[in-house]
């Protein structure tokens, strides 16, 4: 039988759905769009057909990727907002690579280019745990700082050392065939990418790493209570450090899903997309599940693969996607305060349990011997 608490979880999360709707369909008659046919335009963009469902799968995968990342630094006890960077630095390293792969087998190549995505996503976040850990620089600031600079170095990257483009556009030269990650064939036009298995794959790996490894006991008793850490052996410095280096993997190995995955064979100035940080909200948004944050992923997906759908349709603008997003994210934390005022009223409700001392019984203020 289902308990009061997930009954009104459950209830909570239709509102929210529900009020996102009535915030699309309002936005939408305001602008002269009737819903019925914006809904269907979305739904056609979206999961209508086996390509557009492709798109929309393909595009979760980094989605996700980050906020797995952003994930286990919660769960160690720290914050940095480094992806965006990260993911350029990862992109930026595999496409280096990549370039130099076309006389390698396919299954090689790929590797080589996701590997180098995932080193260099965790050395361009070891410089914010470096500065952390020897320094004593906040790791929010460092990180929201080394954004900057790695899009500085991805721009200077494009139009220089990687610049292969044969009009000088600021992007590199075409990916050789063996370096693309492989995608389903039987839909057309390279939509839907073999990459999508790290969707289920990397949320029960983070799972289980949180859960059933010595690491990961570590990790979750650091950013519990720190003191108590140390008191048991363990160093939340080193935990934390590993933790933002590990996420750093994460972004870079969504920015070689960008790439190689991607339907423009090429890097350009300009691949994140704002990736980084919409993969941060599809954490806060599934409440650092891992499991729930491959749902999450989907659903941002569907909203940017949605509304590109519905411009080209029924030329509705494209920021709309971005201001639903930005509802989806009011309505679930208004949600998570309601659930949070609910949670601490039931607590404060219930009566204080008995105690027992020497032979007393202690209930409520009151205290009578024991027979």
């Amino acid at each position: 039988m289902l308990s009061k608490d997930l009954i009104m979880r459950l209830l909570v999360q239709v509102g929210v759905a529900l009020a996102a709707l009535a915030v699309g369909a309002l936005l939408l008659v305001a602008i002269g769009v009737a819903p019925p046919d914006a809904l269907h335009a979305f739904w056609s963009g979206t999961f209508g057909t086996p390509t557009n469902a492709g798109t929309t799968l393909t595009q979760a995968v980094p989605l996700l990727l980050v906020a797995l990342g952003w994930i286990l630094t919660t769960r160690a006890g720290r914050l940095h907002v480094g992806f965006p960077g990260q993911i350029l630095a990862g992109g930026s390293l595999a496409t280096a690579v990549g370039l130099q792969c076309g006389s390698l087998p396919g299954p090689v190549a790929v590797m080589l280019t996701a590997i180098a995505g995932i080193v260099g996503g965790a050395l361009w976040a070891g410089l914010t745990a470096w500065l952390w850990a020897s320094r004593g620089v906040l790791e929010i600031v460092s990180s929201l700082l080394l954004n900057l600079v790695a899009i500085q170095v991805a721009d200077w990257l494009v139009r220089g050392p990687l610049q292969g483009s044969l009009d000088g556009q600021p992007q590199s030269a075409n990916f050789p065939a063996a370096a693309l990650w492989p995608s389903v064939e039987s839909i057309p036009g390279r939509t839907l990418s073999y990459d999508v298995v790290l969707l289920p794959v990397c949320a029960i790996a983070v799972v289980l790493l949180l859960s059933r490894t010595a690491f990961g006991f570590r990790l979750r008793v650091a950013g519990g209570n720190q003191e108590a850490a140390r008191w048991s052996g363990i160093d939340p410095v080193r935990e934390g450090v590993a933790a933002i280096v590990i996420s750093g993997g994460f972004g870079g190995l969504a920015g070689a899903a960008l790439l190689f995955a991607g339907s423009a064979p090429w890097m350009s100035d300009g691949f994140e997309a704002g990736v980084g940080f919409n993969g941060i909200a599809v954490a806060l948004l599934a409440r650092n599940s891992p499991v729930g944050a491959v749902a999450t992923a989907v659903v941002f997906s569907a909203l940017n693969v949605g509304g590109t759908a519905m411009q080209a349709q029924l030329d509705v603008p494209s920021s709309l996607a971005s201001v639903l997003q930005g509802a989806v994210i009011v309505l679930v934390l208004v949600a998570a305060v309601v659930l949070r005022g609910r949670t601490r009223a039931s607590s404060a409700a219930k009566p204080a349990p008995a105690r027992r001392r020497s032979g007393v019984v202690a209930h409520s203020g009151a205290r009578t011997e024991e027979a």
